[in-house]
């Protein structure tokens, strides 16, 4: 690895509202009884960062930790696209890893892969599987800040269309079959529960 702690920054998508999970899915607990926020948030630290993000409402109360900075989720229906876009827009680092917090599955490995395939200049990296992207675990460079502000402003945040706009800002890679599990996300009470029963 030749990055440095300054190369990139890491943030934790946490601001969505669960309507289908019923709760906030970064206050649910593994098997050992850590929060899911914080099982994620331990999986950014270990990549070395120098700077550590977490999107969240204000209204959520995550606690401030050292060496983490909340930012504030402004956009009441911009999706993930709002959160990660607020991210770029605090961070000094020139590139931004995000990760969901309802991706346990998620690991080092996988985004290790990601920040070595976004390290030439300014770009950003995101998978591609059976032709749909897989935008919620992805390196994504600062400069695709203003592209992002402007979609949400006009009420469209779709990422896929964000991404595509970006052209060859972001690397798209193939991902390979022995990773998939890695995206499988936990979006409601089922799937939460099987989930804890294979962990």
């Amino acid at each position: 690895m030749n990055r440095s702690a300054g190369d990139f920054a890491a943030a934790l998508i946490g601001g969505g509202r669960s309507r289908r999970m019923g709760r906030d899915k970064g206050q649910l607990r593994d098997g050992a009884g850590r929060e899911l926020w914080r099982r994620q948030l331990d999986l950014l630290r270990g990549l070395g960062t120098g700077e550590l993000l977490l999107s969240c409402r204000a209204e959520q109360g995550y606690a401030v930790e050292e060496g983490l900075r909340l930012v504030w989720d402004e956009w009441e229906d911009g999706g993930p696209l709002g959160g990660i876009v607020g991210c770029l827009e605090a961070m000094a680092a020139p590139r931004l890893l995000v990760l969901p917090v309802d991706l346990p599955n998620m690991t080092k490995e996988v985004l290790e892969f990601l920040l070595e395939s976004a390290s030439a200049g300014e770009r950003g990296a995101v998978f591609r599987r059976g032709g749909f992207l897989e935008p919620m675990a992805a390196v994504y460079p600062r400069a695709m800040a203003e592209a992002g502000r402007r979609r949400l402003a006009a009420g469209d945040g779709a990422l896929r269309d964000w991404i595509a706009e970006a052209g060859g800002a972001m690397a798209v890679l193939d991902l390979p079959e022995r990773w998939a599990g890695a995206f499988a996300n936990v979006n409601d009470a089922a799937a939460w529960q099987a989930w804890l029963a294979g962990e």
